[in-house]
């Protein structure tokens, strides 16, 4: 499906040279977002970040593959040079699934988030995804009405999501709520509750409890054969000595909409100074913390790859 794909729109998209041979030799690849790196955190670390999260699903058998728009074309996997040179780019559209179109056509650069990212991978039929979280519900929806795309994209995917839950600064209640409205099947790894990025527990039940990335696999060729139109959501809780307790956080977040709203700061410029604010009010420990969910969501992301390609 996917060497279809590139053969049918070899004007539209790109492939990396690793990825491509890792498609020959059969190796199974792991999608990526790349507004991590364009609007995550800053140059170099964003590079060093990505660097290293590919070099582990590398270790784990598997094949990266960031994903991101680049001169009017999509790209799958990004070459070394390719990717210090996006790392550094500073004029870089934030792309969800509602943008990817025209941020090809305008040929800027652009870096694909949960949304943008799914879309690319149910077009070229990559069955895995990790994230660190996903977006969902905001604290102020009853006056923004702000809900990211990426519960629906996750829905429309096709595709296992491997990420930490869904991220702190959100309504997560409200959130969860969402996700089984739109029949989402959510997962949550060795234990029974919902983890939330930052927190293991968010005190909400997972739909299931899955115990091996192996399991995932299976679910996954299960919901194949029944023509499942939906995709997987698959929750892995951040590792417990990188948590950050509630007690603490929860009073800054709170801050920070505050102080964000009367600022006028809204839609999706709010996650990205918000968590830009929380780096400074924590000394920088939600970022150290996003960073190894984000690995231990790479480990888990390429086991189920592995898993899926020896189903």
């Amino acid at each position: 499906m996917m060497k279809k794909f590139l053969k049918e729109h070899k004007k539209l998209v790109n492939c990396s040279r690793e990825v491509l041979k890792a498609l020959e030799k059969k190796i199974p690849l792991v999608a990526l977002e790349s507004s991590i790196i364009s609007h995550g955190m800053p140059y170099p670390q964003s590079l060093e970040m990505a660097k290293e999260i590919e070099e582990i699903i590398r270790a784990e058998g598997a094949q990266p593959a960031t994903l991101a728009i680049i001169d009017g074309k999509i790209q799958i996997g990004l070459d070394p040079e390719v990717l210090d040179a996006f790392a550094k780019t500073r004029k870089v559209e934030k792309v969800s699934s509602s943008n990817l179109n025209s941020t090809i056509f305008s040929k800027r650069a652009g870096g694909t988030t949960v949304a943008g990212s799914l879309r690319i991978c149910k077009l070229a039929s990559i069955s895995v995804f990790v994230t660190g979280g996903i977006g969902g519900v905001h604290r102020d929806v009853s006056e923004s009405m702000d809900i990211s795309a990426d519960l629906q994209a996750i829905k429309d995917s096709t595709t296992i999501t491997v990420c930490a839950g869904p991220k702190t600064i959100l309504d997560i209640p409200k959130t969860y709520e969402v996700l089984e409205t739109l029949s989402i099947p959510v997962f949550s790894y060795r234990q029974k509750n919902l983890p939330a990025f930052w927190y293991r527990d968010s005190g909400l039940e997972s739909t299931y409890r899955v115990e091996s990335p192996e399991a995932i696999a299976n679910i996954f060729t299960i919901a194949e054969a029944t023509n499942s139109a939906n995709g997987i959501l698959f929750c892995n809780p951040i590792p417990k000595k990188f948590s950050i307790e509630q007690t603490y956080l929860e009073p800054l977040i709170a801050s920070g909409v505050v102080e964000l709203k009367k600022a006028n700061i809204t839609g999706k410029k709010l996650t990205p100074r918000l968590l830009r604010y929380l780096v400074q009010k924590t000394n920088g420990k939600t970022l150290h913390s996003n960073i190894e969910l984000v690995k231990n969501n790479a480990i888990l992301g390429a086991k189920v790859a592995k898993a899926l390609g020896a189903a």
